[in-house]
């Protein structure tokens, strides 16, 4: 069950926290995501991926349960927890995944690995869009912005239920055994990551344009918010549906990877991810300019249309260029600057339009230098 919408809505007006305590409750999750991702691909390759799947569920669950509190201590604590969950979850799931994709030799059938990735996507849009509907629902019926986290916590409860039951367990090179200094096995995955160009120059896009997308998160909702004080309105916002939209424009362009990309190679995905890089940069920085509801409206479907093909596209590049031994920790590590990004970007927040406008055009140029550096290292004409 999908409850991003209700997020900084449920902190910000049913809560009534303060702007930069709310900035600060996003920023205790990114620390809490930069702190695990020294650590948690790791452990996964050493202990299982499996498990730490399972563990992503534990971690949510609680994230999710900490929202019926108005103790601020307790809320940071689900924040803590949900940075950990969301380090497991853009890690560990996609180091399982394509581990066990290579075991059962998937690569001599007709299912391709960009394909699984690019149906991965749209089917957690389609996910998306019901769940916002559905979380619509739970407010409007049930009074209060809190009920779809607790939907989520029984989806999350299922999911673990079926990991436990369906999943076979898969490692990395470093099994259970003696241990070593997690230090000295952060050195190793960092030599690793600055010892590949590709693989440095895909953490750095995934830095800077994840980055832009946690912080497009925290903003749209005020900044459609703005816009429709501009027009005069005071009506409320239709978060869940708004957000359903944005799901529907991540499925077309999750939908628009799998068509245009259909041999799957490393040339053809880049050309995608390099495109999609260069729109948000764009769409980034008309929305500075635009001060109409609906035009901005269209302008965030651009950006959640450029996400859905950017997460298959990174995902497949990835794929190719990390070694399935060490994927875990690499995938966990290349996390690590994202958080800190965020973190640095929260730590700057202040109230109004033009903090955020601010923001928007600084990830607009970060993400034009992140289409020069993906392009410098995989196109081959270059």
């Amino acid at each position: 069950m999908r409850q991003g919408p209700h997020i900084y809505a449920i902190y910000k007006y049913e809560k009534n926290i303060p702007e930069k305590v709310v900035a600060a409750l996003y920023a205790a999750g990114f620390v809490s995501g930069a702190i695990s991702a020294s650590f948690a691909g790791e452990l996964a390759d050493r202990y299982g991926r499996r498990l730490a799947c399972i563990t992503y569920c534990v971690t949510y669950i609680l994230t999710c349960l900490t929202m019926l509190t108005d103790d601020l201590f307790i809320l940071f604590l689900g924040r803590f927890c949900g940075g950990i969950s969301t380090t497991l979850l853009y890690s560990v799931f996609e180091a399982w995944l394509i581990t066990e994709y290579n075991q059962r030799g998937l690569s001599r059938t007709r299912l391709k690995l960009g394909a699984v990735f690019g149906n991965m996507t749209t089917i957690s849009s389609i996910v998306a869009i019901l769940s916002g509907v559905v979380g619509d629902i739970l407010v409007n019926t049930l009074g209060g912005r809190v009920w779809p986290f607790m939907a989520s916590v029984a989806c999350s409860a299922i999911a673990m239920w079926l990991i436990l039951g369906k999943w076979k367990e898969n490692y990395g090179t470093k099994q259970a055994g003696p241990a070593t200094s997690s230090l000295a096995d952060v050195k190793s995955g960092i030599q690793m990551i600055m010892g590949d160009k590709r693989v440095l120059s895909l953490g750095l896009t995934s830095t800077f344009f994840e980055g832009a997308m946690y912080l497009f998160v925290f903003f749209w909702s005020a900044a459609l918010k703005s816009a429709r004080t501009k027009s005069g309105s005071d009506e409320e916002l239709p978060f869940g549906l708004i957000f359903s939209s944005f799901m529907c424009a991540m499925m077309g362009g999750s939908a628009f990877f799998s068509l245009y990309t259909k041999t799957h190679t490393k040339e053809t995905t880049s050309i995608i991810l390099m495109l999609v890089v260069l729109v948000v940069s764009c769409c980034l920085s008309a929305a500075v300019l635009v001060d109409s509801e609906k035009l901005l409206f269209w302008v965030l479907c651009m950006v959640e249309a450029s996400i859905g093909a950017y997460f298959p596209s990174m995902s497949f590049l990835k794929s190719q260029v990390v070694e399935d031994g060490v994927r875990g920790r690499v995938y966990s590590l290349l996390r690590l600057p994202l958080n800190v990004f965020v973190v640095v970007a929260h730590s700057l927040d202040e109230e109004g339009d033009g903090h955020r406008n601010s923001v928007f055009v600084t990830c607009a140029v970060l993400l034009m230098l992140s289409y020069f550096i993906v392009k410098k290292n995989f196109d081959p004409k270059v």
